[in-house]
């Protein structure tokens, strides 16, 4: 039952990162999935070394997250010049 939740949210979160405009709104919702991918990670591979893909998984997608929102963070105070 908690995997078919996860996968509603999953599909919820792709439609929402398809019709939103807003870079930084659509970097949360990938984040949603990719934490949610992890979560599935470890519900359905059932053994030690799935939980070790599913945390590591889960920390390159915090990394990768964090990276992103950086960049975000220094474009907004990007000077640009119109020619």
């Amino acid at each position: 039952m908690i995997e078919e939740i996860i996968g509603i949210i999953i599909i919820i979160m792709a439609l929402r990162v398809l019709l939103t405009k807003n870079r930084a709104e659509r970097m949360l919702y990938i984040n949603v999935i990719d934490f949610a991918v992890s979560a599935l990670i470890a519900l359905y591979v059932n053994s030690p070394f799935g939980l070790i893909i599913a945390a590591t998984f889960f920390i390159t997608s915090t990394i990768g997250s964090n990276a992103i929102a950086y960049t975000l963070n220094r474009l907004d105070n990007e000077i640009v010049l119109n020619e």
